[in-house]
């Protein structure tokens, strides 16, 4: 069967340069802030085969192009007869303002991912990007295929000189209005909250239309629409990706249940093109906010095909102008995140492809030091680490830790691909110790931001790292737990893209029940305000409509953000107990945990199907359709079986 096929990589920024173009706010156009990449305009796509009786090929191609035969050139669309025998075919594709791609139909050699491309004459090169969604040469790869499922509101209140529209909870849905007066102009406002959609001044979505009778309007974030003057015929589609959900959770806690469907609901909303931030505001790809989607997905949807299309989005080509997302420690996740992409995946030729350009991105975050050597990210770059107030006068040591990290990425990573990589874990073991002579403060007890300043000042976030990346001894991690992570003194965080961090910490300093307790607290803070999907920013200090605004805009804050479903991945890789020990799960073990949820029961998804797990009481079961696991419950272990229930009771 034949696929369109394209050079690998140009689909994801074809879509990326798409989707960073379609951010609007106030009813202006908000292109991306940063280097944006786009296809290459020409490309040329190879095959040698040999054929033992006649056969015949046919080019349809994204843009123009031909197909040549043996030397000897063909228009598009002409159907070519080919004698037997063995033959060289390619097909040069030009296509100036999308993506360069090829569709060639055949009963012998159809375009699929045995072919190579190259970029103008320099010869076929490389494995050709596909997918199993392109196969009809009248649907090109250009066309994004999302699903469309009509939606009802479920109330609607005549107010303000219109008609406000709820549809229930958070959606993303392209909208239709008819029966409009040609001379009427029409107002519509879009609102993640109610008081967004009746307020026009200031809602961060709102269109002005006049001249017709009716309008489609492309997909955007909405609970609520307003509408002005009468009432007019409104149709909602709601514009998604069909994503399997695979995993699941269910506890004896009510409100850890909710918490959990919301969280997955959120995901699901932002999990599109890519995974994006947030569906209403920037519709963005950030490479900080994907590092904590790929393990969000991993225990949902474990849908392997859009984490790797996000990180080629991120990643563009291979030449560095700035650093991804012009962010320094979004350039240091991106490189964490193929490590651990391939610890969940095991696929050894996407890590292999992925190699020139983690060496490439290393080495540019090398290029800008200090005199201690210490990264800096240099002259445009953004240090941003969270929404918090942190110290960031000279070098800071949240950065300098996630770059060690990067290094021992970059290390799992050549070795996993056969190559020596012992000066790299060097290097990250002598930075470590610089790291702490510079960066750990004794009195305190903790890393300090910045020593440069002098203010010696200590905020939760390189400590949190030093303790999820194991780069704290013992000592000092029991130093940190005590003076930073359990001390209310020192600045909460107030975002759930650094609370995902500081539960997950927790997580793995064995205090399960606090970690509960806070989940309740600060994501079932939001539900009890009626959201319906995880905020951008939660501080339960804030009162009535103040909650929604952010970056100086009464709504400015995402009332549907990815970042806030870390619940999942806390649920499913803690409560659960599911974590892989080798790559692609050859080897994985399942130690549950029940402490402040009662009884659990759920389902983990892996590249060998999913893995059921069910604590009842004081006994725990595992049923998983592959070997290799080991189930740990109450000081005792025992070997997965596959395709029977493990069980073991205290």
């Amino acid at each position: 069967m034949a696929q369109w096929i394209w050079r690998y990589g140009d689909h994801e920024i074809y879509h990326s340069l798409l989707l960073h173009s379609r951010r609007e706010e106030f009813g202006a156009d908000y292109p991306a802030i940063w280097h944006t990449d786009a296809p290459e305009k020409t490309v040329s796509f190879f095959r040698e085969f040999e054929a033992e009786k006649p056969c015949w090929m046919r080019l349809t191609p994204c843009g123009k192009g031909s197909l040549v035969v043996d030397g000897k050139r063909f228009p598009s669309g002409e159907k070519v007869d080919i004698p037997a025998g063995k033959h060289s075919v390619s097909a040069r594709i030009v296509n100036v303002e999308g993506l360069p791609a090829a569709f060639v139909e055949s009963d012998i050699c159809p375009s699929n991912g045995e072919w190579t491309c190259g970029i103008r004459e320099r010869g076929g090169c490389e494995k050709v990007g596909t997918s199993g969604w392109y196969t009809d040469p009248d649907v090109t790869p250009e066309v994004f295929p999302f699903r469309y499922e009509e939606i009802k509101p479920a109330g609607k209140e005549a107010v303000n000189g219109g008609i406000l529209y709820d549809f229930g909870k958070e959606t993303f849905a392209r909208i239709t209005v008819s029966g409009c007066p040609e001379d009427e102009e029409i107002l519509l406002v879009y609102g993640e909250s109610r008081e967004e959609a009746l307020d026009p001044e200031n809602a961060v979505i709102r269109q002005r239309r006049k001249g017709k009778t009716g309008y489609e309007l492309h997909a955007r974030a909405l609970r609520y629409l307003f509408v002005s003057g009468a009432e007019k015929t409104v149709r909602a589609e709601f514009e998604y990706l069909p994503l399997e959900k695979r995993g699941s959770f269910h506890s004896d806690d009510e409100l850890m249940n909710r918490i959990w469907e919301t969280s997955a609901y959120t995901f699901l909303l932002n999990s599109r093109e890519f995974f994006l931030d947030g569906i209403k505001r920037d519709r963005w790809v950030w490479s900080g906010d994907a590092y904590q989607s790929y393990m969000v997905n991993a225990y949902l949807f474990f849908d392997k095909a859009i984490a790797e299309r996000t990180m080629l989005a991120l990643r563009g080509r291979d030449e560095m102008p700035e650093h991804i997302n012009t962010i320094l420690d979004y350039s240091l996740y991106w490189l964490i995140s193929i490590a651990d992409h391939y610890r969940l995946y095991g696929d050894r030729e996407f890590l292999i492809r992925m190699l020139p350009r983690m060496r490439s991105l290393l080495k540019y975050v090398e290029k800008d030091t200090d005199e201690n050597g210490f990264i800096t990210g240099g002259e445009g770059a953004w240090i941003f680490i969270d929404w918090s107030e942190m110290d960031k006068e000279g070098p800071i040591s949240a950065e300098q830790l996630l770059y060690i990290r990067a290094l021992e990425a970059m290390a799992e990573c050549e070795e996993a691909a056969g190559n020596d990589a012992s000066f790299l874990r060097e290097k990250a073991g002598t930075f470590l110790m610089k790291v702490n002579e510079f960066f750990w403060d004794a009195e305190k007890g903790a890393y300090i931001d910045s020593f440069v300043s002098g203010k010696r000042h200590v905020t939760r976030h390189a400590n949190l790292f030093a303790v999820i990346f194991g780069l704290a001894d013992e000592k000092k991690t029991a130093s940190i737990v005590k003076n930073v992570i359990l001390n209310d003194a020192v600045t909460q965080i107030t975002t759930p893209y650094f609370k995902f961090f500081e539960m997950d910490a927790l997580c793995r300093l064995g205090f399960m029940e606090r970690v509960a307790e806070r989940i309740k607290a600060y994501w079932g803070g939001m539900l009890a305000l009626g959201a319906t999907s995880i905020w951008e920013q939660f501080d339960p200090e804030k009162t009535g409509v103040e909650r929604y605004a952010m970056y100086g805009s009464a709504y400015g804050c995402s009332l549907c953000h990815a970042w806030g479903a870390g619940p999942v991945y806390l649920m499913g890789r803690y409560y659960l107990g599911v974590r892989p020990v080798k790559p692609g799960y050859e080897e994985y073990t399942v130690e549950p945990c029940t402490e402040g949820l009662g009884n659990i029961e759920g389902s983990v998804p892996t590249p060998k199907g999913d893995i059921r797990i069910k604590v009842c009481g004081n006994s725990a079961s595992v049923f998983a359709p592959f070997e290799g696991g080991i189930l740990v419950w109450k000081g005792k272990k025992k070997a997965i079986k596959a395709g029977e229930w493990t069980q073991i009771s205290e």
